[in-house]
């Protein structure tokens, strides 16, 4: 089960501490050509980050649906580590993602 990033240029930071946290391996869609916008979820993702300050307010909006269609959590975070840990636990008190 992998991990998708949706947006970011430099991501290898976020890769090692999701992978780290047990939510590797990790995927990366950086979302700046239009053909990306279209992507669908790879097949055995069971989470996806969205970096909301690097990706348009339409890939963000695709890949939740994409997400939800699929009963998949989603973390919608800035380009931060401590964000996307705070973000990560809220997720785990949550119950949405072992």
């Amino acid at each position: 089960m992998t991990t998708l990033i949706v947006g970011g240029d430099h991501v290898d930071t976020y890769r090692a501490f999701l992978s780290a946290s047990g939510y590797g391996p990790v995927m990366h869609l950086k979302g700046r050509k239009p053909r990306e916008c279209d992507q669908v979820l790879p097949r055995h993702t069971r989470l996806v980050v969205i970096m909301v300050d690097q990706v348009s307010h339409g890939l963000a909006l695709r890949m939740r649906r994409a997400a939800n269609a699929q009963n998949l959590p989603v973390v919608f975070t800035k380009r931060s580590i401590s964000q996307l840990n705070k973000a990560l636990d809220r997720m785990k008190r949550g119950g949405l993602v072992q």
